[in-house]
Formats: structure tokens, C-alpha cells, sequence
């Protein structure tokens, strides 16, 4: 992947909406409410970084709760499609979304999540995804039970034939995987998906989420050298320019830790000033040397 290219799939975990409500002394559907700001900032933003897919999972660990409105699943079918399905479907974008493997959503949160599904079916700019559990192991087995039942020879058995039997065919791999809350695991979140997925965590909780934080999070992905488990080939002799003498050396001293590198390099920078100095200079003339805060300025 070329240098500065955005990530084709991004995925978030949307963690912290109860304890956001706790520490304020609200109910957790005030958490819940507060996070919509969050939902239409982030798609918005990665629509404007030119980001393909994006799947947002209500929280490792969040399961709806029949009956009950503050659940997951209501509040995602009420406000954050209810109220933003239409702007979404007239920007292109196509909703999916990700049930549990054994339903626990009311029928009428279930029909309205199926109907933004097919109000949108026809729609291929972009790609929203919403998944109501992580189930990373559970759609991997669904998968194998799946080639098993079929009888297909196992020859045939493939990663482009796996996929075809998960939940979500068409899902691509993640390559950036977001997650808020402080916690610092994937929890079992889109396990064959994020294989080669780059991990960046927030302590922020999710409804405190804004574009600043997706972007920040976009720099950290452009910046990291994205091999998918490959070894780079070395490069071809042409690509290889010739440095002056030293600033090889010096290219080297980038990969120290910092505080050595900073060591060594002014040791270096000294020894090379020196020798300069020395090289340049006639018979009969003086040199000294006047530090300047973190530079050496050298006068004859």
C-alpha cells in the first residue's frame, strides 16, 4: 500500500456509552443519546477520507435486552438509522446489518433494521456496516459447519472460498481497527476479518468521539509500514541514492531510541564539525567555539 493511501475498511469498536452516563449520574440511554453526535461525525469523516467501508460495532460485549428501549438495538434502529437513514441513502451509502447469531431483538427493532437494509440494497458508494455483537469466533465455526455440510473437498477449501460462507460475504478485510473505552484488546471483534488490521486505542469514551480523533487515528495508519506478514524486497541498486559522506551514518542514527540517538548524533556532529575545521583551516589561525543553546555556532 503506497504511503498516504487511506484505509479501504475501517472498523470501531463504539465503547463506553454507560460509563460515560455513569460518571455524570445519568441513566445509560443518556449515554446512548450522547453517542449519536459521535455516530454522525465518524461516518461523515470517513466519507470525507475517501474510506470505503466502514463497520461500527455497538461494544465488545453489549447484547440488546428485550423489551427494554435503552438496549442496543433500539437505539441504533431509532437514532442512529432512524434519523440519519435517509441522508445516508442519499449519499450512496448501503447499510448492512449484523444481528446475533440467536436473536434477542424485538421483532419491531428487527423490522426496521431490515428495512433500512433494503431501502438502501441498491446503493454501492459507500458502505456502512452496524454489527450488534462481536461474534469473530462464532461466524468463523458458522463458516466451517457451512464447508462441512456441503461436503466441499477440502482441496477446494481456500480464503476466498472460507469467506463466501460467513455472515457477511462481501466484508473485506479491516485495515484500520479503532476502538474507544480504554481497553486495549479486540475482544473477539471480526476475527478473520482483522488479520492484518492496524490497532489504534482511545481512552476517550465513545460519545466524546470526534473528528479530530479519526484523523489522528488516519495519521498513525499512513505512518506505519503496512508488509500484510510479507518481507520487503530489498531495493533494486538504481533506487538507492548516494549520500554524502556521513549522512549514511547519520540516516542509521533514526532507528536508536531517542535519547541515544540525540547523544550520539551531537557526538557525531562534533567529531565531523571538528574535522572540517581542521581541514579548512591556514596556519596562524584560532578557533573558538561558542554554544548556542542546542546548536554550535564556530567562529575564526
Amino acid at each position: 500500500m503506497a504511503p498516504g493511501t487511506p484505509p479501504r475498511h475501517i472498523a470501531c469498536i463504539m465503547a463506553g456509552n454507560g460509563r460515560w452516563a455513569r460518571q455524570r449520574g445519568l441513566e445509560r440511554t443518556h449515554g446512548e443519546l450522547a453517542s449519536e453526535n459521535a455516530f454522525r461525525t465518524v461516518v461523515r469523516t470517513a466519507w470525507e477520507e475517501d474510506v470505503e467501508w466502514l463497520t461500527l460495532l455497538t461494544g465488545a460485549g453489549n447484547r440488546a435486552r428485550p423489551g427494554e428501549d435503552g438496549a442496543p438495538g433500539h437505539f441504533v434502529a431509532q437514532h442512529l438509522l432512524g434519523h440519519n437513514l435517509e441522508r445516508l441513502h442519499d449519499e450512496g451509502v448501503r447499510v448492512r446489518v449484523l444481528v446475533p447469531t440467536d436473536p434477542a431483538l424485538p421483532e419491531a427493532t428487527s423490522h426496521r433494521l431490515r428495512e433500512a437494509e433494503e431501502r438502501t440494497r441498491g446503493n454501492s458508494r459507500r458502505n456502512l456496516t452496524i454489527a450488534f455483537e462481536p461474534g469473530g469466533r462464532q461466524d468463523i465455526l458458522d463458516a466451517a459447519r457451512a464447508l462441512v455440510s456441503r461436503q466441499v473437498p477440502a482441496y477446494r477449501v481456500t480464503e476466498a472460498t472460507f469467506s463466501k460462507y460467513m455472515r457477511c460475504p462481501e466484508l473485506p478485510d479491516v485495515d484500520l481497527l479503532l476502538r474507544t473505552g480504554g481497553e486495549h484488546r479486540i475482544s473477539n471483534v471480526l476475527l478473520w476479518h482483522c488479520a492484518h488490521a492496524e490497532l489504534v486505542f482511545f481512552e476517550i469514551l465513545w460519545p466524546d468521539f470526534r473528528a479530530e480523533h479519526l484523523r489522528y487515528a488516519l495519521d498513525i495508519y499512513r505512518r506505519r509500514r503496512r508488509r500484510s506478514g510479507q518481507v520487503p524486497a530489498d531495493p533494486a541498486p538504481h533506487q538507492t541514492a548516494a549520500l554524502p559522506a556521513g549522512e549514511g551514518l547519520l540516516s542509521k542514527l533514526l532507528h536508536f531510541p531517542g535519547t541515544l540517538a540525540t547523544h550520539l548524533g551531537l557526538v557525531l556532529m562534533d567529531g565531523l564539525r571538528e574535522t572540517a575545521d581542521y581541514a579548512n583551516s591556514r596556519p596562524g589561525q584560532t578557533r573558538t567555539r561558542k554554544r548556542l543553546g542546542d546548536a554550535d555556532r564556530w567562529s575564526r
